[in-house]
């Protein structure tokens, strides 16, 4: 008996010191670029959906404009963002990279919904939600914006119908919005922001949604698919006045695997709903090979019922236009970017959160926002 106590004693404490030396985000400070007007040699800067942090210091975001407010669409926003230990000091666009479509030409209005966007030394990984068939793909690109080549998207996510309903692929604006890259650029993680039509539900106020990542070999000349995760949102943070509408998915996601034991990745979660405003999530993954699922096509499918593991998630930092749920002195708005920034003097790094103001200014606001990751020790 006094052995069994004192061994509970010492997992107590080493829970407890687990608990007291992970990892933390802490919250350095936000900017905000001009809300109105905001431009580059004429050109709309705004819609940033994605970010990613190139080798010589500088960032690349891209712009989901569909060709409505820039023309033509696939656009690249070259930034400097300064940031340091005491907050984000400015945000300034110094290029622009036009993305060319696989014949070399420029992208027509509709065919691209360019969600993410990953620098590599070769060029950049871009991840577009629809094109003009509401189909998803991912492409590679050089650095100039030339197309290099497409990575294979599995048939599963592929939409396909029975007369007009849906029973498979990604829903209509709820596809890739989310993807990572080791730092030695071999592995490629892509995520729909919320459930197939064939893997259950999108999110609601009393439960989240299951959403595929996909993993890439990228070792090779050409990129492979390894596996595939499931991943489950939280429900929405509110319910929606009757009639109104709400959502929770996954807009982005970045790895970290090298910067700490403790987690993979750290995904971003984003829910708006009518009349409560936004809510970010931020939380650690950690992968496990047994949750692999990429061998089943259908997690909802009644017929041949499966017995799933999911990843595992640990909530680090919720960011909420309710007051009673935030833990960041930060309003939010419609989140959709996130990257690794550069390290601090103290060696840690910082991660840098950036919103789609959907070029509606009266109502959205383009704003970046900066935190440090306080690694386990």
């Amino acid at each position: 008996m006094v052995r069994r106590l004192t061994v509970l004693a010492v997992v107590i404490c080493l829970l407890v010191g687990i608990s007291a030396f992970s990892m933390s985000l802490k919250y350095l400070g936000s900017f905000d670029p001009p809300r109105n007007g905001w431009t580059f040699n004429g050109i709309n800067v705004g819609g940033i959906s994605g970010l990613t942090l190139a080798s010589d210091g500088s960032f690349y975001a891209v712009c989901d404009d569909k060709g409505s407010n820039v023309d033509p669409p696939g656009l690249l926003y070259k930034l400097n963002i300064d940031v340091d230990e005491t907050g984000i000091h400015g945000v300034n666009v110094v290029g622009v990279v036009h993305l060319k479509t696989t014949d070399g030409g420029s992208y027509a209005p509709n065919s691209i919904d360019a969600e993410d966007v990953l620098w590599t030394p070769t060029g950049f990984i871009v991840c577009s939600e629809r094109d003009q068939d509401n189909n998803p793909w991912i492409r590679q690109f050089s650095h100039d914006g030339g197309f290099l080549s497409s990575i294979p998207v599995p048939e599963k996510f592929v939409p396909a119908f029975d007369g007009d309903k849906q029973v498979r692929g990604v829903r209509t604006n709820l596809s890739f919005e989310a993807s990572a890259l080791t730092p030695d650029y071999a592995t490629l993680f892509v995520m729909n922001e919320e459930a197939l039509v064939q893997d259950g539900d999108v999110a609601t106020p009393t439960a989240g949604t299951p959403v595929r990542m996909i993993e890439y070999d990228m070792s090779g000349g050409t990129p492979v698919e390894k596996a595939e995760y499931v991943y489950i949102t939280e429900p929405m943070f509110a319910a929606p006045p009757e009639g109104k509408s709400g959502d929770n998915g996954v807009p982005g996601m970045v790895y970290v695997g090298h910067i700490t034991s403790q987690f993979d990745l750290i995904v971003m979660e984003r829910s708006y709903v009518s009349g409560a405003g936004n809510q970010i999530g931020l939380f650690g993954v950690k992968f496990d090979d047994s949750t692999n699922v990429m061998g089943i096509d259908a997690l909802a499918d009644p017929n041949n019922p499966h017995t799933l593991s999911i990843l595992e998630k640990t909530p680090l930092l919720i960011i909420s236009d309710n007051k009673d749920l935030t833990q960041v002195d930060f309003d939010p708005d419609n989140m959709e970017a996130i990257s690794l920034g550069p390290q601090l003097p103290n060696g840690d790094y910082t991660l840098i959160i950036g919103s789609d103001n959907n070029f509606n200014p009266k109502y959205q606001r383009n704003v970046f926002a900066a935190f440090e990751i306080v690694p386990d020790k």
